[in-house]
């Protein structure tokens, strides 16, 4: 009898560390963690950019690392128009969103801001 309890008390210690364990592993994936990445401040049109102005500002970021491969996933399939395609260059695109893959450099993502209006916008011309 006390070798049962022994047992039952045994199990349901191990089945608390391990759902414990379990929980601090899920809310792992949902904690926020640092990004990778550069940015880009300038007026006018990425295209033909002059120095921001109070009225005329705007924001490209850059994300690269395991958020622009998640990214680039997520968004597909890849477009077959975009510029540099290929065998070693992959475009895929979502709304204001680009996502490239290129053989070497890996995942990045690219994708603005306006900062008056508060508006996404293309964070990249090609």
């Amino acid at each position: 009898m006390i070798t049962r309890l022994l047992f039952l008390a045994g199990a349901l210690a191990l089945a608390t560390v391990t759902q414990a364990a379990d929980q601090q592993e899920a809310a792992g994936r949902y904690m926020a963690k640092p990004l990778k990445g550069d940015y880009y401040v300038y007026g006018g049109s990425l295209g033909d950019s002059v120095p921001p102005t109070e009225k005329d500002r705007k924001v490209s970021m850059m994300l690269t690392g395991p958020l622009a491969k998640e990214l680039f996933d997520q968004i597909g399939p890849d477009r077959k128009d975009a510029c540099g395609t290929g065998p070693d260059h992959r475009t895929r695109l979502r709304g204001h969103l680009t996502c490239v893959w290129q053989k070497g450099a890996g995942h990045s993502c690219y994708f603005g801001l306006d900062v008056p209006t508060g508006q996404s916008t293309h964070g990249t011309i090609c």
